[in-house]
């Protein structure tokens, strides 16, 4: 899977695979770091939303499911969760978005609940996670390593803060993985 997921990881923003980079694959490259404008903009238009349909919906995740990592069927007790947790996430973004198998070149940005982190708006999704009680608040950028990532990629991920993960494209609000920024 890492080899597929490597290859969907090639875009303009990032001269390499970021997970490749990240992970210590490649040749590392020096980047200058762009100063900050004051307050974090974002893309998210809700009047521009298009949601998708049910039909879509199960679609999406089917295209998705050839792609989930085996952990997340080992710790999600049953497939119904799993699919629960993937509809959220479809119903968040844009019928023409995919932040996993989409386009590299553009943002897929979120429009389900935001959570505020540092006055910094950052998607967020509440779901149940396996082996607790009750809904809880998680990054969506975490959630889709979490489902997505190679067992390498994803324990060197979790080794970052537990905050969300940043995005080179400069919006938090965008959920595309090959935006998440390598460099924290």
């Amino acid at each position: 899977l890492y080899h597929l997921l490597g290859a969907m990881f090639q875009c303009r923003m990032c001269t390499e695979n970021p997970f490749g980079q990240m992970f210590g694959e490649g040749q590392q490259k020096d980047k200058k770091k762009k100063p900050k404008s004051g307050k974090p903009t974002s893309k998210r238009n809700d009047m521009a939303f298009n949601p998708r349909s049910p039909d879509e919906i199960s679609e999406l995740i089917e295209r998705w499911q050839a792609y989930i990592h085996p952990r997340v069927h080992d710790n999600f007790p049953t497939s119904a969760d799993v699919e629960e947790v993937l509809t959220k996430l479809a119903k968040g973004i844009d019928k023409s978005s995919d932040p996993v198998l989409g386009p590299s070149e553009s943002c897929v940005i979120w429009h389900g609940l935001i959570s505020k982190d540092d006055d910094t708006p950052q998607a967020a999704i509440r779901m149940h996670k396996p082996g607790q009680e009750g809904e809880s608040l998680t990054y969506v950028n975490r959630l889709l390593a979490y489902l997505f990532a190679d067992d390498e990629s994803f324990q060197k991920l979790m080794q970052l803060p537990a905050d969300a993960f940043k995005m080179n494209c400069g919006d938090q609000l965008c959920v595309h993985l090959v935006h998440v920024e390598l460099n924290v």
